[in-house]
């Protein structure tokens, strides 16, 4: 009878200790699974980032290009307009072609600028954008070394982590929103550049009626007005840009000491060599982000001497233009093919910087997405660790 009262007396008590080891066997194992879960979440929200940011590259070469091709317009301009000054018989035109010479050598410094600044730019986005994939390669490889270790990775610097992905994403939306601003003004722009060849064409056509004449000077008006309120514009959404560049700067560096959080708690040797692999790629990183925020801020400067030089220039355009059809009109005006094609050229360079950003467009949405994405599957990566 003892030995049976022992045996019910020790079978509860086994019971009562083994039950716990199998709860936490179980919680590890969901938070393992939970884990490899949100890791590949996390691997298809990188790789559409990866894309998205292959496009960007792309669309900013283009508009880098375009944006060439106008300021070269800008300088043909300019001298065309210099040397139909000196050589017009009509005083009052000679005199308007000789303001609008002057105006025109300001656009086309402007211009310049603004070019070999977005050529700049594209080569920071191009470097950042290395070293993202860069970062995302090493981050997998990290994961792969803590599934093996059978372990998730610290839950506090996760925490960390995950607030640094949501600034991120922020700024990515921001940055995308600020292109569609952008893509606005380049379409307002392409219309006026349009607009104002064809009244060039008109104004140098010794043929034109009165009628045209008159028209192509309301048009030029018009198409004037439009293309300074396009530089204004654009000038508005380059310092959106830098700001959202100097936002996502920041949240950078702040997933890099995260991941150097992750690093320092690395207990498994393997593990803790992926992970600090991981931290020095997210710091350089954050490096070459900061480097595309400085040109950010340089293209925006840029863009604000391009606008005022721009505003400045259209009111001698406009007397330019009146002078020109007064003069047509008399038969006294001088034709000329070369000021003709220059803003035929304009036009399309503002055509071709139209069509880059229409495609920074969708590839800044699809960016902003991804990272939207990839801050969701840090969010389930960070509940998986607070499941051990």
């Amino acid at each position: 009878m003892r030995l049976k009262s022992i045996r019910l007396a020790v079978l509860p008590t086994a019971i009562l200790v083994l039950t716990p080891a199998f709860a936490i066997a179980g919680s590890s194992a969901k938070a393992l699974h939970d884990t490899d879960a949100a890791e590949a979440e996390l691997r298809a929200a990188q790789s559409d980032e990866a894309r998205a940011n292959a496009d960007v590259e792309a669309a900013e070469r283009e508009q880098a290009k375009a944006r060439k091709d106008w300021a070269a317009a800008a300088n043909e301009q300019q001298k065309a307009l210099a040397q139909q000054a000196a050589a017009n018989k009509d005083a009052k035109q000679a005199a308007a072609d000789n303001a609008a010479a002057k105006a025109a050598q300001a656009v086309a410094t402007a211009d310049d600028e603004r070019a070999s600044a977005d050529e700049k730019y594209a080569q920071s986005e191009e470097q950042a954008s290395a070293a993202q994939k860069g970062f995302a390669s090493a981050d997998e490889a990290a994961a792969k070394a803590r599934s093996a270790a059978k372990h998730t990775a610290n839950a506090k610097a996760l925490a960390e982590l995950q607030a640094a992905t949501k600034d991120e994403a922020a700024g990515r939306a921001a940055a995308s929103k600020a292109q569609a601003d952008m893509k606005a003004a380049a379409d307002l722009k392409s219309a006026a550049a349009a607009a104002l060849s064809k009244a060039q064409a008109d104004l140098n056509n010794p043929s034109s009626s009165p009628a045209v004449l008159n028209a192509a000077v309301a048009a030029t008006e018009k198409a004037e007005a439009d293309l300074v309120k396009a530089h204004n514009d654009e000038k508005a959404a380059t310092a959106e840009r830098a700001q959202a560049d100097r936002d996502k700067a920041a949240a950078a560096q702040l997933i890099a000491k995260a991941y150097a959080s992750i690093a320092a708690e690395e207990k498994d040797p393997a593990a803790a060599a992926a992970a600090k692999a991981a931290a020095e790629a997210a710091e350089k990183a954050a490096k070459a982000d900061k480097q595309r925020a400085e040109a950010a801020e340089a293209a925006a400067r840029a863009a604000t001497a391009q606008a005022a030089a721009a505003e400045k220039a259209a009111e001698h355009e406009r007397a330019a233009a009146k002078a020109a059809a007064a003069a047509a009109a008399a038969h006294k005006n001088v034709a000329n093919a070369d000021l003709a094609k220059a803003y035929a050229d304009r036009a399309r360079a503002g055509e071709a910087i139209r069509k880059a950003s229409d495609d920074l467009s969708r590839a800044r949405a699809a960016q902003a997405a991804a990272a939207a994405a990839r801050q969701k599957a840090l969010a389930d990566l960070q509940a998986a660790a607070a499941e051990t």
